[in-house]
């Protein structure tokens, strides 16, 4: 399930660049909040342990970006958020619903409407655009390495943890050979490009920006689309939409 926040701002608002894990807590935070009253039985399994989600960068049509600030010269922006717990995005909708704003770096924001999008059709071999960057993580040994749009193993670091992800959601025995994913190698030569430095709660990442074709099962395909791809989703990264 997937949902649009339409925001709006007062004018020249500024916000840090890196607000991803800002907006992961007031997400958590407005839910659980809601919970504790509403249903306290709910709110201990929430508080354990919060069901995986994924979130779109803040869709901002007028801005300026300076020393680090984004800031906002209109006063609209939105925010789309995806899960493949539809429970989890109804209680989003529940919560932001019981307030007229929604809080980012404690600066408020007016919610104006919240919308439910409508999903796909879901074929076995798909174009995507990527509303966040993409991280893939892969090891050697003790060392921890950022995965390249150049890297030969790149498809299969994505199926793997895709298909981990998936099976343990649904208890199923999916294959990563069940999914491929191929950068959009056209793009890459037009804009040469396409990886982004980002940094999540002090730590610094090297993400991918670029379309996507995915092949593959259309269980697989869906899952991505709802929950994101790749690493630390609920902190913003790897949402995807339908390429037109």
């Amino acid at each position: 399930m997937r949902i649009k926040l339409n925001l709006s701002a007062r004018n020249d608002i500024s916000i840090p660049i890196e607000y991803h894990y800002n907006i992961y807590l007031n997400l958590r935070k407005t839910v659980l909040q809601y919970l504790e009253t509403r249903k306290p039985k709910l709110f201990g399994r929430y508080k354990k342990s919060f069901p995986g989600f994924t979130f779109s960068q803040l869709m901002i049509p007028e801005r300026d970006v300076i020393d680090g600030f984004i800031k906002i010269l209109g006063n609209y922006l939105s925010l789309y958020i995806s899960s493949e717990d539809d429970q989890l995005i109804e209680l989003i909708v529940r919560a932001l619903s019981n307030s007229p704003q929604f809080t980012i770096f404690k600066i408020p924001f007016q919610l104006k409407k919240i919308e439910v999008i409508e999903e796909p059709q879901f074929q076995p071999q798909m174009k995507f655009k990527m509303l966040s960057p993409l991280l893939l993580i892969k090891t050697d040994q003790s060392a921890v390495h950022f995965v390249k749009p150049g890297d030969s193993d790149l498809s299969q670091i994505f199926a793997s943890h895709l298909v981990s992800q998936y099976n343990r959601f649904f208890g199923t025995s999916f294959l990563p050979s069940q999914i491929q994913l191929q950068l959009d190698q056209g793009y890459i030569e037009r804009k040469k490009v396409v990886t982004r430095m980002m940094s999540i709660r002090n730590i610094h990442y090297r993400t991918i920006f670029c379309p996507i074709e995915l092949k593959g099962e259309t269980q697989l395909i869906s899952f991505a689309y709802r929950n994101g791809i790749g690493e630390k989703t609920s902190f913003g990264l790897g949402m995807i939409d339908v390429l037109s």
